[in-house]
């Protein structure tokens, strides 16, 4: 029997017109559209399908519209039969495991969603931090190149794959600085288009927030293990899983480490949500592993199809 790893994609997969074609097809995907609406307070299912672009990439509708159609995919997989052995998920993408995994139900989800983004906005005012893709440099070199820029701070914030580093700091000064001296060292360097300087230490505001609102949510043990982002190890106790969360915000997305051990131990490992993203990253990461995404009915009715 195949062992399936699951992935889940974060924040910049969103894209306008998502969970159209499954909801389509699949109409008993409805509840998690409804429960979306009444946690939210908004419609979330029409920013899916309709948009417009610049108000599904807001933080606060973007993490809910991409975990939404991660969580309707996941169901549909279940339904037919299509369990993981072990799950994972980048940034954002976490919270889908957690749900996959049945660690909180569906409302549970949306609420600690709707509160991480919201934390994560007010963490740092608009135009005061960022983030910028690092392409073509290891990352021994980048740490020693940000080690000048360590109390600014600037840090690597995701080390998404061989070559691709994602870096967070303060702008106006830091971020710049520390670009400029990556770049004049031979990496090419990509602003991002983000609110904030995700996973590092200017989130702790956030941090604290979401450790408090969270305090009183009840949290299962996975039913399979699920690879945390920033130690990229195997976990499935609740309350480890629930510490986890707050942590996780300031903490690095160490999603190299965390394919190579989920490789260990599956061999396919599937995409689930909005986008190929994560595909991508994988397949630099582990070439050999074999990797699929399903991120609409059509990819999800070939891989059911596949048996």
């Amino acid at each position: 029997m195949t062992r399936y790893g699951f992935v889940f994609p974060g924040q910049g997969s969103q894209k306008v017109g998502m969970g159209q074609d499954i909801l389509a097809e699949y109409p008993q995907c409805q509840p998690l559209f409804d429960t979306a609406k009444r946690i939210l307070g908004r419609d979330l299912q029409e920013i899916c399908f309709e948009g417009p672009k610049e108000t599904l990439t807001e933080t606060y509708n973007a993490q809910p519209g991409i975990f939404l159609i991660s969580a309707a995919i996941h169901q549909i997989l279940t339904e037919n039969g299509r369990k993981a052995s072990t799950m994972a998920g980048h940034s954002l993408g976490e919270l889908s495991a957690y749900y996959a995994a049945g660690v909180f139900d569906i409302a549970t989800a949306f609420q600690i969603i709707k509160e991480r983004g919201e934390a994560m906005a007010k963490a740092c005012p608009p135009g005061d931090s960022g983030m910028a893709a690092i392409m073509g440099m290891d990352l021994t070199k980048i740490y020693e190149l940000l080690t000048p820029f360590k109390n600014a701070p600037v840090v690597a914030a995701n080390i998404n794959c061989p070559g691709q580093i994602v870096i967070s700091g303060k702008k106006n000064g830091p971020l710049e600085a520390a670009c400029a001296s990556l770049k004049k060292n031979g990496a090419k360097v990509i602003p991002l288009n983000v609110s904030g300087a995700f996973h590092s230490p200017l989130m702790q505001t956030a941090s604290d927030t979401l450790k408090e609102k969270i305090k009183d949510f009840s949290f299962n043990d996975a039913q399979v293990p699920i690879i945390l982002n920033r130690l990229a190890v195997e976990e499935h106790e609740s309350e480890s899983l629930k510490e986890n969360l707050p942590v996780q915000v300031i903490s690095p997305v160490r999603w190299t480490k965390s394919i190579e051990r989920l490789c260990q131990s599956v061999d396919e490992i599937i995409e689930i949500g909005p986008g190929r993203v994560l595909s991508g990253l994988i397949k630099k990461i582990s070439p050999n592993t074999p990797v699929t995404p399903i991120n609409n009915a059509e990819s999800l009715q070939a891989f059911l199809e596949k048996g």
